[in-house]
């Protein structure tokens, strides 16, 4: 591993090390590992991914927060999650984009480009908020999507510093930075939404430091090179002549898109994607609709917001692991029975208690499924189709999110709570997690059969 503009591999120093270390949360084995300065680097550029993680996230659920129950001020009702619709489609249309600009452009003009975007938005969304102006909300919010699928890249640029081993720790670990911006996220909206002479204003100016603070967290981070070298010097073993060796070649092994997309792997991937994120994003930005229309206040309305984002990062301490000991299908799959479980609770009735335990719930099984079905994408590709990939599943997710997020407010408004909850989303996910249980049965059959044969 070496430093910044240079290649960070640590898989190759994997390879030639045949010792085998203690296991990794052992005393001993954190204890090996921390004696190589290569595994101390790769630590601490996932802690400044992490950082990243929870300062976008914080930005990403102040608006959860603050914009849809601003909007409703300044527009109706069932207009209240346009904002973050817009800021969501902009935010599916970068993220097909972004693996491709880094493959192209490296890691940081993308991801800086993402934060000016934030910052942009947030300085935008201060000044609809000082004269109530519902369009430019709109606006502000559409840029803030610049920042959201660069966050969510977070998790896979970790996988660039870490070892095949240590891939879903990896990605738990940048997740498991969002217990933060639990805290710097709905907290912070609620003690600072008055702050400045216009309401909602001060949230927005919290938005704007933190997508400040990830443009210069950027600048820290050491980032691999992308190569952009289309030949390489190779000298054969027959003569002294260097050959030059077409690295287009390569692309004979790369599969299309269409082939990738084909594979189980990638489509059960895709599937724990979609429905956690769109399952989750629709109660949870309809939740301080209701909410507020039966009667509570702003500040309950966020402090649900908190609980919810605990129970959506807190587990990542463990998701990895779990990962690694049964298997990212039946992990997912739990997190789709958790995430099913947390929707039925909502049919209890309006106490406030049922909104916090359901979104706490719902939270955790989010985490299971998201951090299961990332880990599990990593088995789709081979390195050389990884951009390609990430483009496609970046989008699908961020696809699901923008439906939900455009059609909570809608169907919260028309067909009601219980039914949006009781109703829909039960079916939704009961059926996908069926899906789910049917493959992983297949899998587990099938590995069991292998094995046997193998005995």
């Amino acid at each position: 591993m070496k430093k910044d503009d240079e290649v960070i591999d640590i898989g190759e120093q994997d390879n030639c090390n045949t010792i085998e270390l203690p296991p990794f949360w052992s005393v001993d084995g954190i204890r090996a590992r921390w004696a190589d300065p290569s595994f101390r680097r790769m630590l601490w550029n996932i802690f400044l991914l992490s950082w990243s993680w929870s300062l976008g996230e914080g930005a990403f659920f102040i608006q959860i927060s603050t914009t849809t129950i601003a909007a409703t001020n300044f527009a109706n009702w069932y207009l209240a999650t346009i904002p973050i619709g817009c800021m969501l489609l902009i935010s599916t249309i970068w993220s097909v984009f972004l693996p491709r600009t880094i493959a192209r452009f490296g890691y940081r003009p993308p991801l800086y480009f993402g934060a000016l975007m934030g910052m942009t938005g947030a300085g935008l969304c201060i000044v609809a908020t000082w004269f109530k102006w519902y369009w430019l909300l709109v606006i502000g919010a559409a840029f803030l999507g610049g920042q959201v699928p660069c966050t969510l890249y977070y998790r896979l640029i970790a996988l660039q510093f870490s070892t095949q081993e240590f891939a879903s720790k990896a990605i738990a670990m940048v997740v498991a930075g969002g217990c933060l911006s639990s805290l710097i996220g709905p907290e912070i909206a609620k003690h600072t939404v008055n702050a400045l002479p216009r309401m909602y204003s001060g949230a927005y100016l919290t938005t704007l430091c933190e997508c400040t603070l990830l443009l210069f967290t950027m600048t820290i981070i050491q980032f691999p090179e992308q190569k952009k070298n289309d030949y390489k010097l190779v000298l054969t073993s027959t003569d002294d002549n260097v050959k030059m060796i077409d690295k287009k070649n390569k692309n004979q092994n790369i599969r299309s898109i269409f082939v990738i997309a084909r594979q189980r792997t990638f489509l059960i991937a895709s599937l724990g994607g979609f429905v956690s994120w769109s399952a989750m994003a629709i109660q949870m930005s309809a939740t301080p609709l209701t909410m507020t229309k039966i009667g509570y206040t702003f500040s309950h309305a966020t402090t649900a917001i908190e609980y919810h984002l605990l129970g959506m990062f807190v587990p990542s301490f463990f998701t990895g692991t779990l990962c690694n000991w049964f298997g990212n299908r039946l992990v997912m799959l739990i997190g789709f029975l958790t995430q099913l479980t947390g929707t039925l609770l909502f049919q209890r009735g309006f106490e406030l208690h049922h909104f916090y335990v359901s979104l706490i719930i719902i939270g955790i099984g989010w985490n299971f499924g998201y951090v299961g079905a990332s880990s599990l994408l990593t088995q789709s590709h081979s390195a050389e189709e990884e951009t390609r990939t990430h483009s496609l599943y970046e989008a699908l997710v961020m696809f699901g999110i923008s439906i939900s997020f455009f059609s909570s407010a809608f169907l919260e408004h028309f067909i009601g709570w219980m039914n949006l909850t009781g109703k829909l989303m039960s079916i939704y996910l009961g059926v996908a997690s069926f899906i789910l249980a049917i493959d992983t049965i297949f899998v587990f059959c099938t590995k069991y059969i292998s094995n046997q044969r193998n005995k």
